[in-house]
This record gives structure tokens, sequence and C-alpha cells, in this order.
């Protein structure tokens, strides 16, 4: 029994332990950054650990106490994004502490898991040759390798489509009920990650209507699991949709950010199948694109959950207005499984042969993923300096006066005074929710609140930070608001001393001639506001609390 496990379980290990290995090579070692989501991502993870830690207080009031923490930490990623893997992360923190290395932990803790899942899927449908290929194409494509190494929900949200869609084709395949119920539970967990999770209604009507199997849909186990999933999905989308609904109707319809285009764009129905190498690499695209034809042709049945997984993916991302590589994560595991088909070809009957051309797509795509980012010795951009800013204006910190922060790396600020500042002493204030208001980007949506040299002088005063840390120059968006910033605390050298100038170390070229400019308010105010008001356009109101 030890030998067949062993036969079984040490192959896709190696794999796993292989691309595990690659990331310990080559993953980037810094702060968090990426997208802006992911200081985000990290800082409501340590706001499930503080959570946890402040119980009973923190129940008795949870609204108020998660409206308190807000305002004190403006980088939360709450009703924006669904809460599993905050709870996850959450809990690693509170049993690990609040380090970005922990948060980085739980992103491969579900990626191992979607990588169990992956193999064993691959093994249902085309046996462990194919499996172990695949499963080296999925880890080491370009889209899941990167967003392995960073604290963001796409590899989590995957992981769990993929143990669903594994206990659903297993269900329909044996009948177990204890299939059903989890193929429920884990789209309910994947549409509590991200609400891209949403994509497995489509795929599963599709693979139902495919197998011509709808009578499932009323068997005891099916319904059980399916009432467990809309009892623990239909009250949070409900809550979101009533509190967050305009952020997500504008940026399904609208889009937010710089790839924008519009509901239905006929744009976007070409844009995903342009991503494939991007996603992929070229070799395993074209690979893939050789695979599809083949298996249309003459391996339907074997690769209908794969060919449901495209066609799924492609009809709940393509409306969309923000059409984006990441977004068509989902189907990765199908283009690996098509890119390996492609490889068999022509060695197809060889098993040495095939064993070859298996082993060749792997190790290309893996140099098409490393190779060209390893000439700097990472997997993507980093940057450092916004916690070594954090430790200095602490280390001179005189009271609990706050500290305002303007620039594109606010929630990495604000992470690192969180978790320097064990006391919860300091809060910080963000000069682009108190001088103006931008909705991820400034086509979303833009406010001034200071709209002349006097106002923002009346804000710094009103709010009395006592430190006053801006980005230099600005990076990626540029504000009058934020230009009027920089200019009064430049121009007014005996209300605003120059302490510290701490140049950003990354290799991301849109931050590298950035600097951190760290400027002290010289006159305090004794009566500064106890209450701090946060615009929050997403929401469409104000966040309030002292």
């Amino acid at each position: 029994m030890l030998r067949a496990f062993a036969r079984q379980a040490v192959p896709p290990a190696l794999v796993l332990g292989g691309i595990a290995f690659l990331h310990l090579c080559f993953s980037p070692v810094g702060e968090p950054f990426k997208n802006g989501d992911e200081t985000r991502h990290v800082m409501t993870g340590v706001f499930a650990r503080d959570t946890l830690t402040d119980l009973p207080a923190a129940a008795a009031d949870p609204r108020g106490y998660a409206t308190k923490y807000y305002v004190q930490y403006p980088a939360l990623g709450i009703i924006i994004w669904p809460p599993f893997f905050y709870a996850v992360e959450g809990l690693a923190m509170w049993a690990f502490g609040t380090s970005y290395l922990v948060a980085r932990l739980a992103v491969y803790a579900f990626a191992l898991l979607g990588g169990v899942y992956a193999y064993r899927l691959f093994c249902r449908t085309h046996g462990r040759t194919v499996a172990l290929a695949a499963l080296g194409i999925l880890g080491l494509s370009p889209l899941v390798f990167t967003y392995s190494a960073y604290v963001l929900l796409e590899v989590p949200t995957l992981a769990l489509v993929l143990a669903s869609v594994f206990h659903f084709e297993r269900y329909q395949g044996e009948e177990r009920g204890r299939d059903a119920v989890l193929a429920c539970l884990f789209a309910a967990f994947a549409a509590l990650t991200r609400f891209d999770g949403v994509m497995l209604l489509p795929f599963v009507l599709l693979r139902l209507g495919f197998t011509h199997r709808f009578g499932l849909l009323i068997r005891r186990p099916v319904v059980i699991g399916l009432l467990l999933a809309l009892l623990l999905t239909v009250p949070y989308y409900l809550f979101t949709w009533k509190v967050y609904g305009r952020g997500i109707q504008q940026a399904a319809t609208n889009g937010t950010g710089n790839r924008a285009t519009a509901w239905l764009d006929p744009r976007n129905f070409y844009l995903y199948p342009s991503y494939l190498p991007e996603q992929v690499g070229w070799s395993a695209a074209v690979s893939a694109v050789a695979g599809l034809v083949y298996s249309l042709w003459g391996e339907r049945k074997k690769c209908g959950v794969y060919f449901t997984l495209l066609g799924a993916t492609y009809l709940t991302f393509v409306p969309l207005a923000e059409p984006e590589p990441r977004h068509a994560i989902y189907w990765v595991p199908a283009l690996a499984v098509l890119a390996v088909e492609g490889a068999l070809l022509l060695p197809r009957g060889h098993p040495r042969w095939e064993a070859v051309a298996c082993v060749a797509l792997v190790g290309w795509v893996g140099v098409e993923t490393i190779g060209p980012l390893g000439e700097t010795g990472w997997t993507g951009q980093y940057i450092c300096g916004t916690d070594e800013t954090a430790e200095r204006v602490l280390a001179k910190a005189t009271g609990d006066r706050p500290v305002l922060y303007d620039g594109q790396l606010n929630g990495a600020f604000v992470y690192a005074v969180r978790r320097r500042d064990r006391e919860r002493r300091i809060t910080v204030l963000r000069a682009d929710k108190l001088l103006y208001s931008v909705y991820s980007d400034p086509q979303g949506g833009y406010e001034e609140y200071a709209k002349t040299d006097a106002d923002a002088v009346a804000l710094l005063h009103r709010y009395d930070p006592e430190f006053v840390v801006v980005e230099e120059p600005q990076v990626f968006i540029q504000t009058p608001a934020g230009d009027r910033l920089r200019r009064v605390l430049r121009d007014r050298p005996t209300e605003y001393a120059l302490e510290e100038t701490i140049p950003l170390r990354t290799n991301y070229e849109n931050f590298a001639a950035c600097r951190l400019l760290v400027y002290r308010k010289l006159r305090p105010n004794p009566d500064r506001t106890p209450v701090t008001e946060l615009p929050v356009l997403a929401i469409g109101g104000t966040v309030t609390a002292k």
C-alpha cells in the first residue's frame, strides 16, 4: 500500500516541489504593492487578525469597530472584495504574526491546494503522464507563477474553482453525495474570495447541458449542497450590493483602469484570446491551439470539462468593461492540458518520445517565464522604502498625532505603520481622502476638497498631522490637488520642515526615480479635530469616526 501511494504521490510532489524551489530562488523580496490591490489584501488580513485579538469587544459593535479601524488605517478591502481569503489570512497572522511573508505563505498554501486538485482532475481525464506535464505548465505559466508570488486573490480563487470542478466532475461520474456537497461548498468559498467565482455558475450549466444531466440538480446531495452554498453567499452578496453596488456597476460597465473598454465592447471578444501568450507563454499558447483543434476532432469526451472551462471563462469576462489577462486565469488549467495534447500530436503512441515532448514543453514554458525575468533575479517588480520610512517616522513621533501620506504606495505605508506600531497609537491619513478623492483612476471619478492653497493649509491645520509623507514625483496619477499639497509643503519652510528624503529601491521602472519626502509640521494645533471624515467614492458616501 505504501509503495502504491508513493508511486501516485511522489511524481506530483516532485513537480510541485520543483515549482516551489523556483519560487524560492526567483520570487520578489520587497514590500506589498502589486497592482495597488496587494496592499489592501495584506492590510485586510491584519484587520482580520486584529479583530480576532480584540474579541469580544469587536463583536459587540462590528460595524463601529470596522469603521473606526478603517478611519485609522484607510487601506482595507472590506466589501470591495469578499471575506474568505481574509479570514484564512487573518488566522495565519493571528498564529504567526503580521509579516508580509505570512500573507504570501497563505497564498502559496492556496496555490498548493490548487495544484493538488489540478493534478487529480488531469489524472481523472488524461492519466498520469499528461497530468504531470499539465501540472508543470500550469504552475510555470507566466500568469500563475507571477500571481502566486504576490498577495492577490486570483490564485486562491483559482484553487477553489479547481477544487469545486474536481468534485463536481467526480460526482457526475460516481454520484457520491459527499462530492456534490464539497463541490457546492468550494464554489461558495470561491465566490466569497473574489467575485470572479460566479464563473462556476455558467460552468455548471454548460457542463450539465453538454452531458444532458440536468436531473442531477434535484438529487438530495446537490440540493443540500446548493442550500449550504446559498446560505453562505447570498447574505454577503445582498449586503455588498446594498453598500457597494454603485462601485460594482461602475467597474463592470465602465471600468476603472487604463485598460477599460465598455460593457459588451466588440473589442473584448478578441482581446481575451489575444492574451494567451501573456498567460501561458508563446510555446504553450501555440501548442494549446493545436491541441484544441485536435481535441475538438478526436478527444471531445475526454476534454469536455476543459472546453467547458474555456467557455465559462469567456462568457463570464468578455462582457465586462475591464478586460485584463488576470481575469481569465480560470481557463489556464484547460490551456495547460490542451498544450500537452498539442505537444503529443507527433509522438503519440510512443511513450518514450511522449515523455521527451512533455519535458521539453514544460522546460520551455519555464524558460519563457523565468528566463527574461531572471536577469534581475526576480519574477517581477519589487519596491522597498515605505517600511523604512514608517520606521523613521515612528521613531521621531512625539505623541499620537496622525501621519498623512500622499502617493500610490499609501496602502504599503499604512501597513508598515500598523505593523511597527503594535500599540496602535498612530492614525494614518490619506491625502486622496482628505484633500481629494480618486476612484481607482481619475476617469472613474475625481473630486477635490481643497481647491486652493489656503484650503490645503486649512485642512492640514484641522487634522494636524505631525508628519506629511509624499511621493516625489507623483507616479501613474498626477492630480492638481497632489501638486497643490507638494507646493504648500515646499513653499512654507517655516511651517513644514523637510526632515527626510528616502529613495525607493526598486526594479520597477515607473518608480525608479521616486523618493519619499518626509515633512514635519512645525506648529501643532492644540484644537485639532477629534473626528475624521473620509469620503469614499466607491460607496457614494462618507465614513466618519473619532
